[in-house]
């Protein structure tokens, strides 16, 4: 099976090498949600859901990144829900919704979400795949985005704190500046990416 990924729009078409209309086999099985045990390190988490956000599938990773910390709790389908829901700021998934930063415990990760559509059969309901991904240690190297967008040191400063989940008041602490400046800061960086949302950064530099 072939999958083409449209990241302009967040879309993924499902495509048979024979043409004929065909899924993910992870999508075919019964809803199962798997759990790791305790100590392991989380990889690389797998989330399908329909767009609702209703997990169909999660890998062991998926549910101890999302779960971290929650017990028993995050065995539940209705739990893995509302941590996306809360992760994307959505309730259903829309084309709007971008790659995500959050935190699970102390540790920083992306959530990059996917639309999974066959075109053979529009009156298939379709799925969303979600991938969730450390952040690496050392940040992001900001250099080549800086010459592509002209950030400043204060706003490429700004993007650092951002990544890092800080919320406004938390940035400004940081940066010995006050709220207003930071939001100033942020509505600048925004207009030189062409976003409308802090995510948006985030996805824009996260996604190329």
């Amino acid at each position: 099976m072939r999958m083409r990924m449209l990241t302009e729009t967040g879309r993924t078409t499902l495509e048979g090498r024979s043409g004929a209309s065909s899924q993910p086999r992870l999508a075919q099985r019964a809803p199962v949600i798997r759990s790791q045990s305790a100590g392991v390190s989380a990889g690389v988490g797998f989330f399908l859901a329909d767009v609702n956000l209703k997990p169909l599938y999660a890998n062991a990773a998926a549910v101890q990144i999302l779960g971290y910390g929650a017990g028993a709790a995050s065995q539940g389908a209705e739990f893995l829900q509302e941590r996306i829901r809360s992760i994307l700021r959505a309730e259903r998934f829309a084309l709007e919704c971008s790659t995500t930063a959050f935190l699970s415990g102390k540790r920083r990760y992306v959530c990059r979400p996917f639309l999974l559509e066959s075109p053979q059969n529009h009156a298939r309901p379709p799925m969303v795949a979600l991938v969730l991904e450390r952040c690496p240690r050392e940040g992001l190297d900001l250099s080549e985005a800086s010459r592509r967008y002209h950030l400043s040191r204060r706003e490429r400063e700004t993007i650092q704190h951002l990544m890092r989940g800080l919320t406004t008041k938390e940035v400004a602490e940081c940066m010995n500046v006050s709220p207003n400046t930071v939001k100033q800061f942020v509505r600048l960086i925004m207009t030189k990416m062409g976003v409308t949302t802090r995510s948006g950064i985030i996805g824009k530099l996260l996604g190329g």
